[in-house]
């Protein structure tokens, strides 16, 4: 589907949440969701979005939201070992052992 077969107020819509996820420079779940929907409702009902593309625009949502999840874990994981790293420093440098 092409983007010239958008109506221009799903293209104001779109181009707003483009400019406002560009000045956070991330992209959440919801925002794909939405880019999703919006074409879906706008699509031409003569040629319609084929099945196989679908999946993969649907598959491809599976695949950023898991690596997203991914991203909050790992960098949850680094703050925690991060923190156990400076009070094991503490405790090292308390009783006079050199880590």
């Amino acid at each position: 589907m092409s983007i010239s077969a958008l109506s221009s107020t799903s293209t104001a819509s779109s181009t707003s949440t483009s400019s406002s996820t560009s000045s956070s420079s991330s992209f959440s779940s919801d925002d794909f969701l939405t880019l999703l929907v919006e074409q879906l409702q706008n699509q031409n009902p003569l040629d319609t979005t084929d099945t196989s593309e679908l999946m993969n625009q649907m598959m491809s949502y599976a695949s950023y939201d898991q690596q997203s999840q991914t991203n909050t874990t790992l960098s949850e994981l680094s703050s925690t070992v991060s923190s156990l790293s400076s009070t094991v420093s503490s405790i090292a440098s308390k009783l006079d052992i050199s880590a």
